[in-house]
């Protein structure tokens, strides 16, 4: 089995940090869905042995090619976020595909991640094609066009999201998704928003897990929380200028300073596996 040598990477803080939704532990070996790949992987100290995908992939989603030292050196500015790389050091933001990134978060909109894991693993099922690895079973993610019926959506749980989640079904197709990056941030960013259900946070969610916008400081109830107290002496301050403080106090990887602090807010109540709001 095809393994690689990795330096400055969890794979267990990268999976676990709430920033994906199908990824299971199984004696060891963690089983992740991404569109239509299906593939596992496990870790031993700095070696990664996985199957079902090839290097260039595994490199690409994980983003192994990025130079994590040096993210550090520049988002490690103060003793909160310092705190932070040091317990979840390691964690990396993978590069997921647009739709599926998209589709994800649409569902996150007052949810929890154990919900919304249900949720896009019955649009999967209900919409999706079978797929299979060793003896684990799961489904593809649907086609962009393909989550057109929204009572269907509603039976997967979707719940009052179903009708966005049509709504973006009939808007976007994968290559409008892949050509936002090259609009820019705050071109892109726009974009999403004009979608039924994709406000700030979801918008950012996207731009900064499928789209290379390491940028982006999405915040939801955790990060709201950790910001207010930690640098606005718990004043009342409005989402618009939290986001706009984070962005130039960290820097060109505010994002990974955002899944930081998140991961570690997370840790710290024990819910590791607890809200996306």
């Amino acid at each position: 089995m095809p393994n690689i040598e990795v330096n400055d990477f969890d794979l267990a803080h990268t999976l676990e940090c709430g920033q994906l939704f199908r990824a299971e532990r199984r004696e060891g070996w963690y089983y992740v869905a991404c569109r239509d790949h299906l593939f596992k992987v496990r870790q031993q100290n700095n070696m990664l042995e996985y199957d079902g995908v090839d290097e260039e992939f595994l490199v690409r989603f994980f983003a192994l090619d990025l130079d994590l030292e040096a993210i550090y050196r520049k988002i490690n500015v103060d003793p909160h976020i310092d705190a932070a790389i040091r317990q979840c050091r390691g964690l990396r933001i993978c590069r997921q595909d647009p739709w599926e990134c998209l589709v994800s978060f649409i569902c996150s909109s007052a949810n929890t991640i154990t919900n919304i894991r249900k949720v896009v693993k019955l649009l999967s099922e209900r919409f999706g094609q079978k797929a299979k690895l060793d003896d684990y079973e799961t489904h593809t993610f649907p086609k962009p066009g393909t989550l057109n019926d929204v009572e269907s959506l509603r039976e997967a749980k979707a719940g009052f999201r179903a009708e966005s989640i049509a709504v973006a079904n009939n808007l976007v197709t994968d290559e409008y998704l892949h050509a936002l990056p090259s609009a820019g941030y705050e071109a892109a960013r726009e974009r999403l928003m004009q979608i039924s259900g994709v406000a700030d946070k979801t918008a950012d969610c996207v731009l900064l897990f499928s789209m290379d916008f390491l940028s982006a400081f999405p915040i939801d109830t955790w990060v709201k929380q950790v910001i207010a107290k930690e640098y606005f002496h718990g004043q009342n301050v409005s989402l618009h200028k939290m986001r706009e403080f984070a962005m130039i106090y960290f820097g060109q990887y505010a994002g990974y300073a955002q899944e930081y602090l998140y991961h570690k807010a997370r840790m710290d109540a024990g819910r590791g596996k607890g809200s996306r709001k």
